[in-house]
């Protein structure tokens, strides 16, 4: 049976696995949305921006599978923890998060402004915190779970002209190492991927074209879904570099 989007509450099937996905409206965050599905996953497309994260939503449902959008500010607790609520109360269950909103301001630390150091903080780096923080409660009671959150090769070393961008991914980093640590021995992983340029809206930001030697969101996609389904048996904490 085929769903819309805006009719999430006739698609509970708490036996089926869930993927939360923040920024899934596009980009690394629309193809691991597609990759889940394509798993028989229920997808959650977690976006801030309405008719972007509808409409991955729809695209979704309609090739058969199971998914919903929640407009979701991943910088505002009250959004994050609204989110969390909504899709344990529809599915019962989340078992992968993937932390993939982000933002980016470039330019010289000296000519950006304190909004725009602010908003990479806040969606870069204290959004995968507040995530984490708020879907603990529930996966850690099942035993089972991932967390994988997305980085960057500017997460691994700095660059001028990214240096608040260096800060949050490099912050991301060792967030993921930290709390792997902290779940040890509780069934919940956790890892990073580190892709370098991939053919997104951000990374033509920098001045990349499209397609000129870009890593595609799909293999990032795929070795986000191959950590979540243990096809991938790194270390819970690695930070996995993605560069083809």
């Amino acid at each position: 049976m085929r769903h819309a989007a805006g009719d999430p509450e006739s698609q509970k099937d708490q036996d089926q696995a869930v993927a939360l996905i923040t920024g899934a409206g596009g980009g690394i965050g629309r193809a691991t949305a597609e990759a889940f599905a394509a798993e028989g996953y229920t997808v959650v497309v977690a976006e801030i921006l309405t008719a972007v994260g509808r409409g991955a939503a729809e695209a979704l449902i309609r090739t058969g599978a199971r998914a919903v959008f929640v407009r979701t500010d991943v910088a505002d607790p009250a959004s994050v923890k609204r989110l969390i609520a909504t899709v344990l109360r529809r599915f019962g269950r989340i078992d992968c998060l993937v932390n993939n909103a982000g933002v980016l301001s470039v330019g010289p630390l000296a000519h950006l402004s304190a909004r725009d150091l602010d908003r990479m903080l806040a969606v870069n780096l204290r959004g995968p915190l507040l995530l984490a923080n708020a879907i603990l409660p529930s996966m850690l009671p099942q035993g089972s779970g991932s967390i994988i959150n997305v980085a960057s090769q500017l997460g691994k070393y700095g660059l001028g002209g990214y240096v608040t961008y260096c800060a949050t991914k490099f912050g991301v980093v060792g967030f993921t190492e930290a709390l792997a640590a902290e779940l040890s021995g509780t069934g919940v992983r956790v890892w990073a991927v580190c892709p370098g340029l991939v053919d997104t809206p951000m990374a033509r930001l920098s001045g990349a074209t499209s397609g000129a030697g870009l890593i595609r969101p799909e293999s990032v996609a795929r070795v986000i879904v191959d950590l979540a389904t243990g096809r991938r048996r790194e270390a819970s904490g690695t930070a996995l570099d993605v560069t083809r």
